[in-house]
């Protein structure tokens, strides 16, 4: 059900006992899932929820409702500490103090209320007066007469509920300080209502404008269709406000979820595309390095693995006195079944190098040079003065 459902409680109706045959009517089992509980927007009778208007000096906004309870504090009947005191509406008055509207409704009331909707399965986003739901129409005092109740609103708005017996005295109060003749008189009320009161009503002609009857059998229709407009103040406010479901909680944490997992996804494939250039460069730079230890190896020999084995060179001379350069070229030029040879020194230049052996012959090496030369390779040799070999290579 997308539109929240009405329950309308008449005036000395029991209040478990309306919320359970609503329920009922609606053949919907409390036992369902929680998140597919009706949204329901209730209206009680205003009579249970009088207004009331005071002067109070000017607070700060988070004692505002209190300062306002304390003002009518000996105007209702019992501890204040029973009452939900709901702060209507409020505006700046003389020597900087505050007029304000005020209602008033029994704590025990919305528990019970709230407490039998609970167990009915339903769930309450709004509690409204009846009469709040009004909507107020410039030029027209508008009169409800729901049983021994009459229910006033005037055209600036405030609303104040009387005995139904009181009507001449109620239209004073309407009227205020406007002049006679001046403003309409909107009346709604059942046909019986409309019988009964017709006498007094029509009284009420001579200081009106006009008085027009609206004869109505089915209250709740007309409220529902004045709520959007009159905006009545909810009564589900500061401890009885509605607690937020999962769903609803999930719904408001939605999209900061949705931008933090966009957030490390970016993260996460900013790390990949790094990772990947990373591990791109590493394997240009091997291939490098492969390619220049290759270069000093005898044409016939393998360059693979030649990275690997340079590294298992260094780190097993790592903290050795030798030279791990030499060390690693040692192994290289010393492939499998060939003579033992010991590079001693090598001397790199641009185009050029020289290797040093000092256990090596001529006729050792005749392989190699061989090799050598016939990739294209300059290769020339002589003795050191102390008597090793040393060959010089120079890039074709």
């Amino acid at each position: 059900m997308n539109q929240p459902l009405l329950l309308h409680i008449p005036i000395g109706a029991n209040w478990e006992t309306t919320v359970s045959s609503f329920k009922t009517a609606l053949r919907f089992d409390a036992a369902d899932d929680a998140h597919s509980m009706p949204a329901v927007i209730v209206l009680v009778p205003a009579a249970l929820v009088p207004r009331l208007a005071a002067t109070i000096p000017t607070v700060s906004s988070p004692k505002l409702r209190h300062a306002a309870a304390s003002a009518i504090e000996d105007r209702l009947v019992g501890d204040i500490e029973a009452q939900h005191v709901t702060l209507v509406d409020s505006h700046p008055a003389s020597g900087g103090r505050l007029e304000v509207e005020i209602a008033a409704i029994e704590k025990d009331r919305l528990n019970t209320l709230l407490a039998a909707l609970g167990a009915a399965g339903l769930k309450p986003i709004a509690v409204h007066a009846d009469a709040d739901c009004i909507a107020s129409k410039p030029g027209d005092v508008l009169l409800w007469i729901d049983g021994a109740d009459a229910h006033w609103v005037t055209p600036a708005g405030l609303r104040r509920t009387w005995p139904v017996d009181a009507l001449a005295d109620a239209l004073d109060w309407s009227l205020g300080a406007t002049p006679p003749g001046t403003l309409g008189l909107r009346v709604y009320a059942s046909e019986a209502d409309l019988q009964k009161h017709a006498a007094v009503l029509d009284t009420l002609r001579m200081r009106l404008v006009s008085v027009h009857l609206h004869a109505m059998e089915r209250p709740l229709d007309w409220l529902g269709r004045e709520l959007e407009t009159a905006r009545p103040p909810n009564l589900l406010h500061g401890e009885f406000a509605p607690k937020p479901s999962h769903t609803a909680r999930w719904q408001r944490w939605r999209w900061p979820w949705r931008m933090a997992a966009l957030i490390v996804l970016v993260l996460l494939g900013q790390l990949v595309l790094d990772l990947t250039l990373a591990n791109s460069r590493a394997r240009a730079i091997e291939q490098r390095i492969a390619a220049q230890a290759s270069a000093l190896l005898p044409p016939a020999s393998s360059s693979t693995n030649v990275v690997a084995l340079l590294e298992r060179q260094l780190v097993a001379m790592s903290g050795q006195a030798a030279s791990p350069t030499l060390e690693a070229l040692n192994s290289l030029v010393v492939p499998a079944g060939a003579t033992a040879l010991k590079l001693d020194a090598i001397d790199l230049q641009p185009g050029r190098a020289t290797l040093q052996f000092a256990n090596a012959t001529s006729e050792d090496l005749a392989s190699w040079r061989a090799a050598w030369s016939a990739t294209g390779w300059q290769v020339s040799e002589r003795s050191d003065p102390q008597g090793g070999l040393m060959i010089e290579l120079v890039r074709p």
